[in-house]
């Protein structure tokens, strides 16, 4: 699941931070995501994942991803 969010987030040129943040925020039946960080650095770069949006390939691909690992 790992390697699948780094290698879209390289594609997207964002973190994969931010990507991991947009897919479960997508995803149906979440309310909310929840957050814990540390720094000001840290909830910057949360707060900027808000912007990002995945094509639906990506977010396909993150989905087939995590059903191999259940």
């Amino acid at each position: 699941m790992v390697e699948s969010v780094c290698t879209a987030a390289e594609g997207l040129g964002v973190s994969p931070l931010a990507v991991a943040l947009s897919w479960v925020r997508d995803r149906p039946g979440v309310a909310s995501v929840a957050i814990g960080p540390r720094t000001a650095a840290q909830l910057d770069e949360i707060l900027g994942a808000e912007d990002v949006r995945l094509p639906d390939e990506i977010r396909e691909a993150l989905d087939d991803a995590s059903a191999k690992r259940r």
